[in-house]
């Protein structure tokens, strides 16, 4: 009984192998199509490509722009703060520049804050500025 079962299990597997080969003409056509038909998409994809993109840079410009400059922005003062630190480490630098600020906010209080002519000239400067 057992021998009958194991000629049965080999004819089987017999059976299994020639009924399907790997390279049939049918498949193999049907696989350079299927080829051929990805490639044609891919190359379609990459033709429109720019298309796609353009619109999507005109219909987003602005937010795309403002998140730029923010980002670069956000980059320019890391970079002035590490350069400021830079220097502030550098000995008998931040007690000049501290002096350098005290003159120049006693010079703006003495130039545009005294007077009320000086400080209407101040006005009209900025106002300007603003327009």
């Amino acid at each position: 009984m057992q021998q009958t079962e194991y000629m049965t299990d080999t004819s089987e597997v017999r059976e299994t192998a020639e009924s399907t080969s790997l390279t049939t003409p049918s498949t193999a056509k049907q696989l350079e199509m299927q080829g051929r038909q990805i490639g044609n998409n891919i190359v379609a994809f990459f033709t429109e490509l720019p298309k796609h993109v353009s619109s999507f840079w005109q219909q987003y410009k602005q937010p795309i722009t403002s998140i730029l400059l923010i980002f670069v922005a956000l980059i320019a003062l890391r970079v002035l703060f590490a350069v400021l630190a830079a220097l502030n480490s550098i000995p008998l630098l931040a007690p000049t520049f501290q002096l350098i600020g005290i003159f120049y906010s006693v010079w703006f209080v003495y130039r545009y804050l005294r007077t009320k002519s000086n400080r209407e000239e101040l006005a009209s400067k900025l106002q300007s500025l603003f327009e």
